[in-house]
């Protein structure tokens, strides 16, 4: 949709959270609406944690359709909400956000983005998983693994607190059995040759910083685990080039992005979302 089209008619969306000025998100749903004849329009707005109660009230009073949210709001934006889908309220947090008249529902897509973005690998939940990181993206890929029927599921983070946390919120929730592995790469070997699925749901990595895969012992890993990064900046980080090197399938960290984002535009316009026109974007944002 051109510029010229936007009219008193055109539904307004948006990211909210603090940074938002590097958000893909408005040109990944913008790509969407126009690929859909939708008449909406996305920008990014800041909003600071301690604004959350005033951001969720100015959506109703000025008629946003929805917003998506981003760190540090996706917590603290849950009491002034009127409503929590299953995902939002398993997890405690909301990254997506429907204005319904009024009436405002929070979900969570990174859980719906996690298992969609996965689909193509585990049609079944995976039997056994291995988690780096216990924040926001490391509790809804947890949440999901639990609701989804995993059998085994080890939580490891550099904040061990953190990760008693959050397996302390998922138990009793399911079958799974939760444990919490302390940071000792040492010991990631046997984990990794338990698992099916490996996460770095850390920052590891990301703007080249750090990397997860200096920590591992790939010579000793005798299985083949999946290992799902959820970095994306840079496209290919050392992760994925030391996984692929030792013949291990991977999932690049721009498909939880993309998927989230698949996840909120159908939950919002209830329209089957144009997934190649919105990875086309994505990545071309990247580049």
């Amino acid at each position: 949709m051109a510029m010229t089209d936007i009219s008193g008619h055109t539904r307004l969306y948006a990211v909210i959270g603090d940074p938002v000025s590097h958000s893909l998100s408005p040109r990944i749903m913008n790509s969407a609406f126009a690929a859909t004849a939708v008449d909406a329009v996305y920008v990014a707005l800041s909003v600071k944690e301690q604004d959350a109660a005033l951001a969720m009230e100015m959506i109703r009073r000025f008629g946003l359709a929805g917003v998506n949210v981003t760190m540090p709001l996706k917590q603290a934006i849950v009491p002034y909400l009127d409503q929590l889908a299953p995902t939002a309220q398993q997890v405690g947090a909301a990254n997506c956000v429907v204005n319904n008249q009024g009436i405002l529902t929070g979900h969570n897509t990174d859980c719906t983005g996690f298992r969609l973005s996965l689909s193509p690998h585990f049609p079944v939940a995976p039997t056994a998983a291995f988690l780096l990181g216990a924040g926001g993206a490391a509790r809804a890929i947890a949440a999901e693994l639990v609701r989804w029927g995993c059998q085994d599921l080890v939580i490891c983070n550099r904040s061990q607190t953190k990760a008693l946390e959050l397996a302390a919120m998922l138990r009793g929730q399911s079958a799974c059995t939760i444990a919490v592995a302390p940071w000792e790469p040492g010991q990631w070997t046997e984990l990794l040759n338990h698992a099916d699925l490996f996460i770095n749901a850390t920052s590891l990595g990301m703007g080249g910083s750090g990397s997860v895969a200096e920590l591992i012992d790939w010579r000793a890993i005798e299985r083949r685990p999946l290992v799902y990064e959820t970095v994306y900046n840079p496209l290919e980080t050392e992760l994925l080039i030391e996984a692929r090197a030792h013949n291990c399938p991977v999932v690049v960290g721009t498909e939880l992005l993309l998927w989230q984002a698949v996840a909120g535009f159908e939950i919002w316009t209830g329209l089957a979302a144009p997934v190649d026109v919105m990875r086309e974007n994505m990545l071309r944002s990247l580049r």
